[in-house]
């Protein structure tokens, strides 16, 4: 194995001192101009790798972006095997840091004090946090002294924090007015969890909102769970639609990823979209216009969501704006294939 290049081997061939080199790493103005073109040949000539760690505990800068993903089961593997939403989120983000030259660090954790353990232990520049709970924020703030996004969050009081969300409530409307001025009046709607996702809780008002503004009654009976977003999970929700004794002729899922698993479930049975069932979904994935049929769906911009939460860290550590920066993105419906007047 090839040896690890050193401070020490950089200063020999420079034929300067360690501390000469660590200065020029280090961005001090301790050296001559001479002196700084000959470390930084060598540098180049031994193609030299600075320890990052070793930096970071001096400066105490990890040059690390934490994006912890709080989860309800053991492992990210299942959220990210199957929704290609966290796929584009992440792009954003990671995107942004690496301009700025940091890196980010992915992990998913479910237990409060555990996320506040995982960031002190990894010793992080800055924390985004997707879906966190009341207690989850509140032991952060409790805990973290650094620059903290929370995205698609709704339950936390007013605290040290920067909110990313969008109009979920509006992108609920949307969907469910859409099917509504088709004609279709029983409409199921299918969330992750009803009470245990503030997102899904935020449509789930603006589907109640559309039914009202129609003169149509809200039903219990058309509220579908799937548990969590995954594909597996969805086709187990399709079935249950196809099993209710409701006469149910269209379905609003909050995200394309359920879509997918509920249009796959209907083929199955023999049940057509649209002329059977037109479905909406929520998220305006990349694969969501090539299925077949297109889907209709909400859509809201996941890799700018990333990106501008990923500005919002930078700007907190680099000190462009003062305060808590709070945004809300707006949704907009496409109409494609997946929805028709019903007949």
């Amino acid at each position: 194995m090839k040896k690890k290049v050193t401070i020490k081997d950089v200063a020999k061939h420079a034929g300067v001192s360690s501390a000469a080199v660590s200065y020029v790493l280090n961005g001090k103005n301790k050296v001559s101009g001479e002196t700084k073109e000959k470390i930084r040949r060598a540098i180049e000539e031994l193609h030299y790798l600075p320890d990052l760690t070793a930096i970071s505990l001096s400066k105490k800068q990890s040059k690390l972006i934490g994006l912890l993903k709080i989860l309800n089961q053991d492992s990210l593997l299942p959220v990210f095997q199957t929704n290609l939403y966290y796929n584009e989120f992440i792009s954003g983000v990671e995107s942004v840091a690496r301009g700025y030259g940091y890196d980010i660090l992915l992990a998913g954790i479910g237990v409060a004090d555990e996320c506040s353990q995982w960031v002190q232990r990894r010793n992080l520049d800055g924390l985004i946090v997707m879906n966190a709970s009341g207690s989850i924020a509140e032991e952060l703030a409790r805990h973290i002294a650094i620059p903290i996004v929370l995205v698609d969050t709704y339950d936390v009081p007013e605290g040290s924090y920067h909110t990313m969300n969008i109009d979920d409530e509006e992108g609920g409307y949307q969907a469910t007015a859409h099917l509504l001025s088709l004609g279709h009046t029983s409409i199921a709607m299918v969330v992750a969890e009803a009470k245990n996702s503030p997102v899904d809780e935020q449509r789930l008002k603006g589907y109640k909102r559309a039914l009202k503004e129609f003169g149509v009654p809200f039903k219990q009976e058309l509220i579908f769970e799937s548990g969590n977003s995954t594909l597996e999970a969805s086709l187990d929700a399709g079935q249950s639609i196809l099993d209710s004794s409701e006469p149910i002729t269209a379905v609003f899922a909050t995200s394309d990823i359920v879509c997918l698993g509920i249009m796959r479930r209907f083929a199955s049975m023999g049940k057509r979209i649209p002329q059977d069932f037109s479905i909406v979904g929520f998220d305006d994935l990349n694969v969501s216009q090539y299925l077949s049929p297109s889907l209709t769906t909400v859509r809201q911009d996941i890799l700018a969501k990333g990106i501008q939460s990923s500005e919002m860290i930078f700007s907190a550590l680099f000190q462009k704006e003062q305060g808590l920066t709070k945004k809300v993105l707006p949704v907009e419906l496409a109409v494609r294939e997946s929805t028709m007047q019903i007949t």
